[in-house]
């Protein structure tokens, strides 16, 4: 008789995992992984195959609670002001159709579905997971019901987006190779560096956190200089008077960037602190349990409210990338990628890179478009998915 305890739970966990990823890169994210993901958790835990309290003894609980309270810090200090300021029109193009969401699926969904389900849609529809875990955590005790909610549209944001972004990708690959193979554009070549002159120096930098030595950034250094940020961010807000109440994340997401601004934490901590992957797991784990703790019943009672809410956020996104396309001249494909990107993010936005790039016939060509597409993809994950859609989820969550 098969024992559940921590390591058949945990084991179990990561098999249904590692069988989503397979099987969504195998489709090339056509059926994307947090839907089978969901889909396999739900199959699991309402025929009664998985125990409900299988995430707790798995402890991914716990490492989902500690994602959750530094993923949001690290995305502050992922915001590039530099990129922005180089790409004022393409930035504005991310984040404006994402705004517009707001107001329109207030005013779509409120009638339909109730107030509560109409302010937790749009920081979830164009969020990632650490969105979507704000949103869910937060309604938690105030209406449980719907907690499952803002995972739900985590689930099917890319049966709406992927399926536009790939053809928007392909669209605007036909055009730029055209334009290259036509002589009309030429892509840009690195510069060739100067030799260093004798008497000239490297710049140093005078950040703090890159004067300390290589190594002696382990782990404990990235995730602890994190903590101390998170630590900080709860006693400021301790000592505001009991009247003013303020969403802890959207002060965690300014301090990141303030903080990584002037250099008392480096740019993206967990990216090199060696535990990202298992910090994502654990936001995999909170998705979960959540799940767990619901019922077949009440996703299928949400289910219309998930997809009128994901169709409603793509023709926003598409139609305001649209307009903005024809205001300022810009390709409107480009545009569409650039808005309806923010519904989905990093890494499957790298897989679709590759693949429309593969359509140059050269090295050359191929180089061409990955640097076309990269950096516009990039800047709306950046913005959106890890920026502006968990500074929407965090106000909109204080209203329910």
């Amino acid at each position: 008789m098969l024992t559940w305890n921590f390591e058949t739970c945990f084991l179990v966990f990561l098999a249904i995992t590692f069988v989503s990823q397979a099987v969504a890169t195998r489709l090339k994210s056509m059926l994307p992984m947090p839907l089978l993901l969901g889909a396999l958790c739900a199959a699991g835990f309402y025929t009664g195959l998985f125990p409900k309290d299988m995430m707790i003894t798995a402890n991914m609980i716990a490492v989902g609670t500690i994602a959750f309270n530094v993923l949001v810090i690290h995305s502050g200090t992922m915001i590039d002001v530099a990129l922005i300021r180089n790409n004022k029109r393409e930035a504005l193009v991310a984040i404006l159709p994402a705004i517009l969401i707001i107001p329109i699926t207030l005013l779509v969904l409120t009638p339909l579905f109730g107030r509560d389900i109409a302010l937790l849609a749009p920081g979830a529809a164009v969020g990632g997971g650490a969105a979507c875990a704000i949103a869910s955590r937060w309604v938690m005790e105030k209406n449980p019901a719907i907690s499952v909610f803002p995972w739900m549209l985590f689930m099917f944001q890319g049966l709406f987006c992927i399926p536009v972004l790939r053809y928007a990708l392909k669209k605007e690959s036909t055009q730029l190779l055209l334009k290259l193979r036509s002589g009309e554009i030429k892509p840009q070549n690195a510069p060739t560096k100067p030799a260093a002159a004798k008497n000239e120096t490297t710049p140093v930098s005078l950040k703090p956190v890159d004067k300390i030595p290589a190594a002696y950034k382990t782990t404990a250094y990235y995730l602890g200089t994190v903590m101390v940020v998170s630590v900080l961010n709860k006693f400021l807000l301790s000592l505001l008077p009991g009247a003013v109440t303020l969403n802890l994340n959207i002060t965690a997401l300014l301090l990141g960037f303030v903080f990584g601004r002037i250099g008392l934490l480096d740019k993206g901590p967990l990216n090199s602190s060696d535990s990202y992957g298992l910090l994502l797991l654990g936001l995999m784990g909170l998705f979960a349990n959540t799940i767990a703790n619901n019922t077949l019943q009440n996703l299928l009672r949400l289910l219309p409210a998930v997809l009128v809410t994901l169709l409603v956020s793509t023709v926003v996104l598409v139609g305001g990338a649209a307009i903005l396309a024809r205001v300022w001249k810009l390709s409107v494909w480009r545009c569409i990628i650039l808005a309806v990107n923010s519904m989905m993010g990093f890494p499957v936005n790298k897989a679709l890179i590759s693949e429309a790039s593969s359509r140059g016939e050269t090295p050359e060509e191929k180089g061409y478009l990955a640097s076309r597409f990269g950096p516009a993809l990039g800047m709306g994950t950046m913005l959106v998915s890890n920026a502006l859609s968990i500074l929407v989820a965090s106000v909109l969550v204080n209203i329910i």
